[in-house]
């Protein structure tokens, strides 16, 4: 379920582009959490619809909320979204470095 960005939108902000990956990578990995994947989902839609901050908002919400694991990776390119954007307490607020896990 790679998607790409749709004809005809604007190009993702590099920040908006890190969180959808970071998102697309979450909704294969969790391929058996359908209600994690479909919240994932709507992060993704979010950063197509040019809601970025509202996504990083959203994607650190998620995380607390189902409770699962973070890939470093991911969490690491989430903090660089987070730094962009000036919204590092979507994370930190939310605890996710808690649930970060190697791999």
């Amino acid at each position: 379920m790679c998607r790409r960005n749709p004809p005809g939108n604007p190009p993702l902000d590099p920040p908006g582009a890190v969180i959808r990956s970071v998102a697309l990578r979450m909704v294969r990995r969790l391929a058996d959490r359908p209600q994690a994947v479909s919240a994932l989902t709507s992060v993704v839609d979010m950063v197509e619809n040019d809601e970025t901050e509202l996504a990083m908002d959203d994607i650190g919400l998620l995380i607390q909320h189902f409770q699962f694991p973070v890939v470093r990776s991911e969490y690491e390119d989430l903090v660089h979204a987070a730094q962009l954007l000036d919204s590092l307490d979507s994370l930190t607020d939310t605890g996710v470095e808690r649930l970060v896990i190697d791999g």
